[in-house]
């Protein structure tokens, strides 16, 4: 039987010998040479680390360029959006000025309807006096229906001049035309003028006549009262133009009493209800009207082209009612005083000359 270990060498069992000098040289060379080696290998590793570091450095730099530039084309995009808007939103409003006739016609337009008349415009504004055939009339309340005040009696008969009035009371946009600023929140150019002062007006009247070179001025009473009769074509109605109030005058019932969340609440463009024999809009109604005249009683005896300026106390006349007032308010004998540096959401003027 062979023995399968046989060829196995025996294992050396004699004592290891000590290297000898050289190899102990040798030794030591291969050491350094491994330590040199290493030293390498660590400098090689160590520039590999900062190449690296360098170059994720560059990465972060260019990814914050990259960023910064997105940040600027997404701003450049979203500007050119709004702008885009913009004029989208300017073009719908044009276009629905011009297409929308019947919305503008409601509340701008007013139809002049008044035998003579005549145009002005100062600074791009226009509006229109109308001319009044004088004549005699009776001033002072004409019916007894128990809406009568005391101060409306007793009557007087009157003979006026002729004159002009306005169609319209004074607007906010013919004010701001001829002022330069309103001093109020603004309802719309073709609003009544209001919160102004008897004082106000006569400021603005001053400057209305040298831009135009016309003598305008607040109507006296006796002028007032004789237009909102419908002057020599007067029909005797209890409101200025008819007897249903309705028909001609913006009055509590129909605007005040809506409510704030109503569109009906507060003043109206001039000229939307029925004009009186004349021509004339919103003499009762809408707002207040300034007269001239201070404040007196009627003492019944006749008189011509009368103006109280003397002899009266402080208070000046105011005519015609307003949208927040009953409808005993609109008639057209009604009267009212205020002192002239008064002022009300309620109260505006019209001119005459």
């Amino acid at each position: 039987m062979t023995d399968n270990n046989s060829n196995i060498p025996s294992p050396n069992l004699s004592t290891p010998q000590s290297p000898t000098p050289q190899e102990e040289g040798d030794e030591i060379v291969r050491h350094m040479a491994v330590e040199s080696q290493l030293r390498g290998q660590e400098s090689n590793l160590q520039e590999l680390v900062s190449r690296t570091l360098a170059s994720m450095q560059d990465d972060e730099d260019d990814s914050e360029l990259q960023s910064l530039d997105k940040r600027k084309r997404n701003y450049a995009r979203y500007l050119l959006y709004v702008l885009a808007a913009v004029v989208i939103g300017l073009a719908v409003f044009f276009l629905k000025g011009l297409f929308n006739t019947d919305e503008i016609r409601k509340d701008h337009d007013v139809v002049t309807v008044a035998e003579k008349y005549e145009t002005i415009s100062v600074r791009g504004c226009s509006f229109n006096m109308v001319s009044v055939k004088g004549g005699t009339f009776t001033m002072g309340v004409n019916t007894h229906d128990g809406d009568e005040d005391n101060d409306e009696a007793p009557t007087q008969t009157v003979t006026l001049s002729d004159f002009n009035i306005g169609e319209t009371e004074v607007t906010q946009g013919l004010w701001r035309a001829v002022m330069g600023e309103l001093l109020i929140k603004p309802d719309g150019d073709n609003h009544p003028m209001k919160n102004v002062s008897w004082d106000d007006c006569i400021k603005f009247i001053k400057r209305l006549n040298q831009l135009t070179g016309h003598h305008f001025h607040l109507p006296s009473e006796a002028q007032w009262e004789y237009a909102a009769k419908g002057g020599c074509k007067s029909h005797d109605y209890k409101y200025s133009g008819s007897n249903n109030i309705d028909e001609v005058a913006w009055y509590s019932s129909n605007s005040w009493d809506k409510g704030k969340d109503s569109p009906d609440f507060g003043n109206h463009a001039v000229g939307q209800l029925k004009p009186n024999e004349l021509g004339l809009y919103d003499m009762s109604g809408n707002v207040w009207e300034w007269c001239q005249d201070m404040y007196t009683n009627y003492d019944g005896k006749p008189k011509t082209d009368p103006i109280a300026t003397s002899d009266a106390g402080t208070f000046r006349v105011n005519r015609g009612g307003s949208w927040d007032y009953i409808s005993d308010s609109a008639r057209s004998a009604n009267r009212r005083n205020r002192t002239p540096d008064f002022r009300n959401f309620n109260i505006g003027f019209r001119l005459a000359e």
